[in-house]
């Protein structure tokens, strides 16, 4: 079994060659991110179902993302990661990645279906896909940011902010006004030549919004809730401060971090950055409109 997806103008293809059933696939939001081109892979998963993990040789840790998530170790040729059962804490897939995080191979532990064996692609596409994607982005001028995102016809809108700042109540009011929401969790910035492009990616929050779609990034604002809608304009260093804890880091990887940083700074040195404090109530909608100088986000 073959899946491409296209996140962001990377194409990543997982290939199982055993042609076992794939369990919970496709889901919902992945589906507009399924890739029919003959382009090749920018991120290449060659996955093998079984039902013994193999004993790997592993180097020194590299990073512990806790909780039971995942781990990353160094070896002679690139990197381990051990991706762990979050209620058993064992491990359930194992990956050996190359340095440049193109090609990954996997070992997955089989699940029955019936008296068959089948696999999970998202058990793979998450973390492990997700751990080389970001890298690559960071690497090659990009971050993934824990934000909501709205395209209009003359650009890409971002709302970041951490967890129940209110992604996805926007997100809905947006929607609810005929507005393209792009995510309502996690948006991909990259940059193309001189400008900034933000794309929508199936990672979703509660309001499930998902497009494959991108545009020019026009301004970025940093929200969270208050009692009265307020807006207020943010120096550089002021947005990098709130920006900078949304941003998915590349701990593992020190080349990866210093092009993370180095764009951030571009971004807040060219991107309009503001805070926006709103209350729960979708005249926001008409409130951040009003802001923009007479952008349409929506239709009238």
């Amino acid at each position: 079994m073959k899946i491409d997806l296209h996140i962001a103008r990377y194409k990543i293809r997982l290939s199982e060659s055993q042609d076992l059933p794939s369990i919970s696939w496709p889901l919902h939001p992945f589906g507009s991110f399924l890739d029919h081109s003959d382009r090749q892979p920018d991120i290449e998963t060659a996955v093998t179902v079984v039902e013994e993990l193999p004993n790997l040789t592993d180097g020194p840790l590299q990073f512990d993302a806790c909780h039971g998530l995942w781990r990353l170790y160094e070896t002679d040729a690139g990197l381990l990661l051990e991706s762990l059962d979050t209620k058993t804490h064992q491990p359930c897939a194992l990956a050996l990645i190359t340095k440049d995080f193109s090609r990954v191979d996997v070992w997955t532990r089989g699940e029955k279906i019936g008296s068959a064996l089948g696999w999970v692609p998202m058990k793979i596409i998450n973390p492990i896909v997700e751990v080389c994607l970001l890298t690559r982005l960071a690497r090659e001028g990009g971050i993934l940011l824990h934000s909501a995102g709205v395209l209009s016809p003359t650009g890409g809108y971002i709302f970041t902010g951490a967890s129940g700042t209110g992604k996805s109540t926007l997100s809905g009011f947006f929607d609810a006004r005929g507005a393209s929401v792009l995510s309502d969790e996690r948006m991909i910035i990259r940059k193309d030549e001189r400008e900034f492009v933000t794309h929508g990616t199936p990672w979703v929050g509660s309001g499930a919004y998902a497009k494959n779609e991108s545009g020019l990034l026009r301004e970025l604002f940093c929200i969270g809730h208050g009692p009265q809608h307020q807006i207020e304009n943010l120096s550089p260093a002021a947005a990098l401060a709130l920006i900078l804890p949304q941003c998915f880091l590349p701990h593992w990887d020190r080349a990866a971090m210093e092009s993370t940083l180095a764009f951030l700074s571009d971004l807040v040195s060219h991107i309009p950055c503001r805070r926006l404090i709103f209350a729960k109530c979708p005249d926001i909608v008409d409130y951040v409109q009003n802001q923009l100088e007479g952008i349409a986000l929506v239709a009238p």
